[in-house]
């Protein structure tokens, strides 16, 4: 089984200790797009400068983020998934929901899609991944 997770539930651990993020590392593998890390740390620092963290915050945040990237695989995206990205999707999404789920597609072909489970708080992308055949088990 394997957890892939979008920027919605590693932040809402990182920034806000929200408990989502422990159903997903309950599975043998959790994997994302190298492009959560860039989502991630930016918002950090967006945060930081709009003074909605304070240097206390940052550093806690900073460290939750990197204990987690130490348990996940980042998936670089080549071109392959760039272009799936740039394709149609069965549910209207946002530009990085799709480089996300583009990069979920190319992982099931290396593992069985039915044992990929989408994390997510994005009810839009949590559908379409139900609809690419993807477990989305945070979509109420």
């Amino acid at each position: 089984m394997v957890a892939y997770l979008d920027c919605s539930v590693l932040l809402r651990y990182v920034l806000l200790g929200d408990t989502g993020l422990r159903h997903a590392m309950n599975f043998p593998t959790l994997v994302s797009s190298e492009l959560l890390e860039i989502e991630c740390r930016r918002t950090i620092s967006r945060c930081r400068l709009q003074n909605e963290l304070d240097d206390t915050g940052v550093v806690q945040a900073l460290l939750r983020l990197d204990e987690t990237f130490e348990m996940m695989d980042l998936v670089e995206m080549d071109a392959g998934i760039k272009r799936r990205a740039m394709g149609s999707f069965p549910v209207v999404i946002k530009t990085l929901d799709a480089l996300h789920l583009a990069t979920a597609l190319a992982l099931a072909e290396q593992e069985d899609q039915a044992s990929i489970q989408v994390f997510s708080y994005d009810k839009a992308m949590n559908l379409c991944a139900r609809a690419l055949g993807f477990g989305a088990p945070l979509l109420v």
